[in-house]
């Protein structure tokens, strides 16, 4: 076999200048010191201190997949170094960037340094990087590695979310599936102390034991105090036409199987709805083998693999999230990276206020080619049940656009509201979800494609132990959805779960990682 490296390349264009560009290229695998070298750029990058903005930065979470010639189609995640020394940056590093190697191997995270404080603008330069890999896989490689196998590099842009206190519900009165004592009309500080002794009881953060979980939630519960890795974006087509291409034939067949007697031993099979329908194009382009050779996925539109994917119940989320080294984000955490350090406002918006009316437009005609952007958030709240599909993620931005205006974070995460949904953990209704803690993925499925990491809810549905936050483009009925404190889904929906057809056109996700 022919060796082959795959690069993972993600372009979020726009019209304007302003546009998220990550390239991965050059790279170059060497079995003697069993390193992988690539280089790296990105675009509307930054690092800032608290006197500039909220003390964080953005960065790329890098990890690998290996497939051995003799693997008949097996690929590994590869597991990296832990030593921060093992991984390095050569010159030219005008970009100022950095390498954090993880505790598990997973992956690393490239960042700008402390010495680019208050630095915003594009990485244009190619940065040269160095990892190493640690020579453990997980699953264990099938098949002799040779100098010939191939390898997927693959980065996602996340935002960090740095430790501190902040509230959660924003003080909205009587509406008691909010997060709030009673009907108080104050909200809830999550600081340290309450994060290191646990929540505990419902009656903590809600008025009703049906709106909170029916166990204590001890100190290992992901409040959202301690710091994360959030996705930049939600999970894009293209992003899932990797993770599929990754998996076996059994797992792909698992995948599939959520929307009845599909398989991929059939060209033209679609992964999730039949047909380029609502904006997903995703289909088997090479038929697999059944039970052996996995099928080759393709796009049916390259501009398609710039759109975040939809119909993705919890199942389809948590796989891929396990399988990239991340992890599903809880309520609470979906609060503190929208909210961040400031109080809360009644009905706020992630954008940090309860108003639409100075949300910009960007440029084009809802996202239909590669060189146009539309604000996703506008298609569901402003225009009101938009059917056509998701539109392109990106910065609705200019030099001049503030937060409000692009519907950012305050940490700078995009599309917290609108376009597609962000599955969480949470809600209430006789679920138990106390369990949860901050383990990540492990880069390894079940034979049925999968997650598998102890204490994640196995699905959505009702009393699932899952809630829908920040509304979607196919919105009209659920306005407030787009709010950062609502908790209309409290009970969890069936639109998740994994049950055929009822998932819905406009749920998808994102995740995030502890070191």
């Amino acid at each position: 076999m022919k060796k082959t490296i795959y690069l993972f390349i993600l372009l979020f264009i726009t019209s304007q200048s302003f546009a998220n560009n990550l390239v991965i290229g050059s790279t170059v695998y060497a079995s003697g010191t069993n390193t992988i070298t690539f280089t790296i750029k990105w675009d509307n990058s930054w690092r800032v201190n608290g006197a500039q903005g909220p003390n964080n930065w953005d960065a790329v979470w890098i990890f690998v997949k290996r497939q051995p010639c003799a693997a008949n189609g097996i690929w590994s995640h590869a597991l990296l170094s832990t030593t921060a020394a093992d991984h390095t940056i050569t010159a030219p590093n005008s970009n100022n960037l950095i390498i954090d190697p993880v505790t598990d191997g997973m992956g690393v995270f490239i960042h700008r340094d402390a010495s680019a404080n208050n630095q915003i603008g594009n990485l244009t330069t190619a940065t040269t990087v160095n990892i190493k890999l640690s020579g453990t896989y997980n699953p264990a490689l099938v098949g002799s590695s040779t100098n010939a196998d191939n390898f997927k590099v693959i980065g996602i842009e996340m935002v960090y979310v740095p430790t501190g206190s902040f509230y959660i519900g924003d003080g909205r009165p009587t509406n008691t599936s909010n997060f709030s004592a009673g009907n108080a009309v104050s909200a809830k500080l999550i600081n340290s102390a309450i994060q290191t002794a646990g929540l505990g009881s419902y009656i903590n953060y809600t008025s009703n034991p049906t709106y909170g979980c029916v166990i204590p939630l001890p100190s290992t519960y992901p409040l959202g105090y301690n710091g994360f890795y959030c996705m930049k974006y939600e999970i894009n087509q293209q992003q899932i036409l990797d993770y599929l291409n990754c998996l076996t034939y059994d797992q792909q067949a698992g995948r599939l199987a959520a929307w009845g007697a599909r398989y991929p031993n059939a060209v033209s099979t679609y992964w999730n709805y039949a047909g380029n329908y609502h904006r997903q194009s995703i289909r088997v382009g090479t038929a697999g083998t059944n039970n052996s050779t996995p099928a080759v996925f393709v796009l049916d539109n390259t501009w398609n693999a710039y759109l975040p994917s939809g119909y993705m119940n919890w199942q389809d989320l948590t796989s891929y999230l396990d399988w990239s080294g991340l992890r599903p984000m809880t309520e609470f955490e979906y609060e503190k990276a929208c909210r961040g350090t400031l109080n809360p406002v009644t009905y706020e918006y992630p954008w940090g206020n309860n108003s639409t009316l100075n949300l910009v437009n960007g440029t084009g005609t809802n996202g239909n080619t590669a060189t146009e952007f539309y604000n996703g958030i506008l298609d569901g709240m402003v225009h009101g049940n938009w059917d056509a599909g998701p539109a392109r993620a990106g910065f609705a931005a200019t030099a001049s656009t503030n937060r409000v205006q692009s519907g950012a974070t305050f940490y700078g995460i995009m599309d917290m509201a609108g376009n597609v949904w962000e599955q969480c953990v949470g809600g209430g209704t006789g679920y138990n979800y106390s369990t949860f803690t901050t383990a990540n993925g492990d880069g390894a499925l079940a034979k049925n494609g999968l997650a598998n990491v102890t204490g994640w809810p196995s699905d959505g549905g009702t009393a699932s132990g899952t809630i829908l936050k920040g509304g979607g483009y196919y919105n009209m009925y659920y306005y407030n959805c787009f709010q950062v404190s609502d908790r209309s889904f409290y009970a969890g929906t069936t639109l998740n779960q994994t049950t055929g057809n009822t998932k819905d056109r406009s749920i998808g996700g994102r995740g995030i990682r502890n070191y």
